[in-house]
């Protein structure tokens, strides 16, 4: 549902395992970073779910069998495996012969990486997804050193007003947004970037360079040596990932700065926490407090008095009004209005479109149906 999702979370299952159904009944309800959608059954016949409500599967992974008889998942799982043949590597002549299963190429390209660059490391061997795993593990932990930057004859003995250096965490179009906003603000610019996935390793984003995995000993280090000031994070489509790497490194001593567009406004007598990114056209109304660790994508309002908590992620024109409270590690889509004095407790998701009229309890999920066809386009013959 989105070009950047490679991952969705069953939150719901609406039929019955080995349940008769038809062709365009809703099966389950999926939920990715920005839209939670149904999905329906292609065809006609008997129900059989290869995945728990809760489970997170990759993009291409089957969610069920559709069979014209009642079917176990064991025999269903046989058959994909007998049909997902391995695919054989070219090889010289006398070299043993490489294979992969289609999981571990499916991993693979998930993950940025060429399935020939796993097998090139396991000579002569089926690579299955255990090994790609085992390969991203071990590229991972294999940071690149960054030399100590030559002694600058302004920075160095003039520290008061100098421009804030910092380590953005995460490669991916998260770091295109802080970076866009980053070339416009004058008092602040980055200098290195690290992210997990070996690939980016050695290349840079936009002139800046990536220095290696998501390690906070190395980070800590480039601080303590004067190559940096603080940290911001810009991976919005996973809270857990944002609240882990934000409270382990502040209890390591690492500094989290906030990165707030010039375009963005905020009121009198706020207050902002920390680490906190604030994209362009954001409003922070008059005497709203935002905490730590949030992500506002452009087009956001926190309304006066209104309240946000720690580690929420925003998709682009979430409007609050007045007096919101809104919990911690809450997720938005995109195009959401919430009226005024209402709650959003903690660990919740309100998919895009949604208007939230009454208080939304702790660990909901919320979505709006949209997208009905009012008319349908007539086909000329």
């Amino acid at each position: 549902m989105g070009a950047n999702d490679t991952t969705a979370i069953i939150v719901e299952i609406a039929k019955q395992p080995g349940e008769q159904v038809r062709k365009g009944e809703v099966i389950c309800v999926a939920e990715t970073t920005k839209s939670i959608f149904d999905i329906e059954a292609t065809h006609d016949g008997w129900i059989t779910f290869l995945a728990e409500t809760g489970g997170e599967l990759a993009v291409g992974e089957p969610v069920a069998a559709i069979c014209d008889t009642p079917t176990s998942a064991e025999e269903i799982l046989a058959f994909i495996a007998s049909v997902s043949a391995p695919v054989i590597l070219p090889q010289a002549e006398g070299d043993a012969a490489a294979s992969w299963t289609m999981k571990a190429e499916m991993v693979a390209r998930q993950q940025g990486i060429e399935i020939q660059q796993v097998a090139a490391v396991f000579p002569g061997k089926k690579i299955t997804e255990a090994d790609v795993h085992q390969f991203l593990a071990e590229q991972s932990a294999k940071p690149i050193s960054v030399t100590a930057a030559v002694r600058d004859l302004v920075n160095d003995p003039y520290p008061a007003g100098r421009v804030q250096r910092l380590v953005i965490v995460g490669g991916g179009e998260g770091a295109v947004q802080i970076l866009d906003a980053l070339a416009k603000i004058p008092g602040q610019h980055a200098v290195a970037i690290v992210d997990d996935n070996a690939t980016l390793h050695g290349r840079s984003v936009a002139g800046v360079p990536v220095v290696g995995p998501v390690d906070a000993t190395h980070v800590k280090q480039m601080i303590q040596q004067n190559q940096a000031d603080g940290v911001v994070i810009s991976v919005s489509t996973s809270i857990p990932f944002r609240q882990r790497i934000f409270d382990e490194w502040s209890a390591a001593g690492i500094p989290f700065a906030n990165v707030v567009h010039p375009s963005a406004q905020v009121g009198i007598n706020a207050a902002i926490g920390a680490g906190n990114v604030i994209l362009a056209f954001c409003q922070i109304g008059p005497c709203a407090t935002v905490g730590n660790n949030n992500f506002l994508s452009a087009y956001c309002s926190i309304e006066h008095h209104s309240t946000l908590g720690n580690h929420c992620s925003f998709g682009p024109g979430v409007i609050t009004s007045s007096r919101a409270n809104i919990g911690d590690r809450a997720r938005f889509g995109t195009g959401i209005f919430i009226e005024p004095h209402i709650t959003v407790g903690h660990d919740s998701v309100v998919g895009s479109g949604c208007i939230l009229w009454s208080d939304v309890p702790a660990e909901s999920v919320l979505k709006s149906k949209l997208n009905y066809a009012i008319r349908q386009k007539k086909v000329k013959r």
